[in-house]
C-alpha cells in the first residue's frame, strides 16, 4: 500500500495511510509534490525542475528555492519519499498513488470495471486554479489537464456506449452526470439522460432538458442542436408510453424538498442521495452532480450511522441529534439535523429527506 495518497481532480489534498490529511505550506509545494508524482519512473533534473517552477528567478536563487521546497516536502513526507542524488530527483516508486495517474492507467484498461473506477475517481479538472504564473509549468499543467479530461471521457463515455442499455434508470443518470462534468456538451450523455427519463415515463423531464441544452448551446457556443441530437430527441419522445396509473417517486418530491430554505439532502430506499440543494453545497462544498448516486457515509464516514438514524427516524416518526460531517474542504463540522421518512399519498415509504439547521462550525 502507498505510504500517501494524493488527490488532484477537482480539489488538492494529501493523505497518509491512516487517511490523516497533511498540510503544505505553500501552492508551490504541492504543485511540486503533484508534478513529480505524475512522473514516478522519470528522473527529474534540478536545473529543470528549478527552470519550471522559478523561472523568473536567477539561478542561482531558482536553485536555492528548489532545494528548500524539497527540504520541506522531505520533512513533511518523510525522507523515503522524495529522493535525490546529485542534480537528479524522484519519488521512490509505490509511496504514492494520484488519482491523476490512476485515471490515465485506468483508461488503457477496456473494463467495464475501469471504467467505473475511472468515474468515481474523476471529480473535476486537474489541480484547478493551480496556474503559477510560471510559463513552464502552466504550460504543463493545461496540457495535463487536457490529457486527464481526455481520458476521464474515454472512460466514462465507453460506460455509455458498451453498457447503457443495461443500466437502472438512475445509474444511467449518474453516469451521464459524469460524463457531463467532463464535457457539457456530449450528445451522447445528453441523450442518455432523456433516455432515462422517458424510462420513467417523465417527457415532461425530455421536454425540458432538450430546451435546456439548446439554450445552453446557443448562449455558450452560438449553436444549435445538431440534426443527430434533434433526430434523437423526436425519436425519444415517439416512445414514450402513454401515462398509466399515477406511480409516486421518490424524485416527485426532490424538486419542491430542495427548496427548504435550509441544507437539505433526499435519500431513496437504497439510502443513496438523490436531491441536494444549493444551500447544502454553499455549507459543505459538494455540488449536486458530485453528491447524486452516493450514500451519506461520505459525509460522517460512519458506516452505520445512516441506517440507525433512518431506523429511528421510522420508528418515531423523526430523527433529530448532532452529527459530525466531513466537508469538501477536509474541515470536520459539528451540524444539528433532522431526518424525516419521505412517504407517498398511498403510505409507501419512498426515502428520506435530512435537513441541516443553521449551525455549521469548523473544528
Amino acid at each position: 500500500m502507498s505510504l500517501y495518497q494524493i488527490a488532484t481532480l477537482g480539489s488538492f489534498s494529501v493523505l497518509d495511510d491512516k487517511g490523516t490529511p497533511l498540510n503544505l505550506s505553500t501552492r508551490k509545494q504541492a504543485a511540486l509534490l503533484a508534478f513529480l508524482a505524475m512522473q514516478p519512473n522519470k528522473i527529474c533534473r534540478r536545473e529543470v525542475l528549478a527552470a519550471t517552477f522559478w523561472g523568473d528567478n536567477d539561478e542561482a536563487r531558482a536553485r536555492h528555492s528548489l532545494s528548500q521546497a524539497l527540504y520541506d516536502l522531505r520533512r513533511c513526507l518523510g525522507p523515503q519519499v522524495v529522493r535525490s542524488s546529485g542534480q537528479m530527483v524522484w519519488i521512490t516508486k509505490g509511496t504514492v498513488t494520484i488519482d491523476a495517474g490512476e485515471v490515465l492507467r485506468l483508461a488503457e484498461d477496456r473494463s467495464s470495471e475501469a471504467s467505473l473506477a475511472a468515474d468515481r475517481l474523476y471529480q473535476g479538472d486537474f489541480l484547478p486554479g493551480m496556474e503559477l504564473g510560471q510559463r513552464e509549468f502552466d504550460g504543463w499543467l493545461l496540457t495535463e489537464r487536457e490529457r486527464v479530461r481526455q481520458a476521464a471521457h474515454r472512460s466514462i463515455g465507453a460506460l455509455l456506449s458498451a453498457g447503457g442499455d443495461a443500466l437502472d434508470g438512475d445509474e444511467l443518470l449518474r453516469i451521464s452526470r459524469s460524463l457531463l462534468r467532463v464535457d457539457p456538451f456530449d450528445e451522447r450523455a445528453h441523450c442518455r439522460i432523456m433516455e432515462a427519463y422517458a424510462r420513467q415515463g417523465q417527457r415532461q423531464m425530455v421536454v425540458a432538458h432538450f430546451n435546456r441544452l439548446a439554450a445552453d448551446l446557443d448562449r455558450e457556443l452560438d449553436v444549435r442542436p445538431s440534426a443527430r441530437l434533434l433526430s434523437a430527441y423526436e425519436s425519444i419522445l415517439r416512445n414514450i408510453p402513454a401515462p398509466g396509473v399515477p406511480v409516486f417517486r421518490i424524485e416527485d418530491y426532490v424538486f419542491v424538498v430542495e427548496q427548504i430554505p435550509h441544507a437539505v439532502l433526499v435519500t431513496d430506499l437504497n439510502n443513496r442521495i438523490v436531491g441536494w440543494n444549493w444551500q447544502s453545497q454553499q455549507l459543505l462544498g459538494f455540488s449536486k452532480e458530485e453528491m447524486v448516486g452516493r450514500s451519506p457515509t461520505t459525509l460522517h464516514g460512519d458506516c452505520g450511522l445512516a441506517d440507525r438514524i433512518i431506523d429511528s427516524a421510522l420508528e418515531r416518526g423523526s430523527w433529530t441529534g448532532e452529527v459530525t460531517l466531513l466537508a469538501k474542504d477536509g474541515q470536520r463540522c459539528r451540524q444539528r439535523r433532522t431526518v424525516t421518512p419521505l412517504f407517498a399519498p398511498d403510505g409507501t415509504r419512498l426515502g428520506a429527506f435530512g435537513q441541516s439547521l443553521p449551525s455549521f462550525a469548523a473544528s
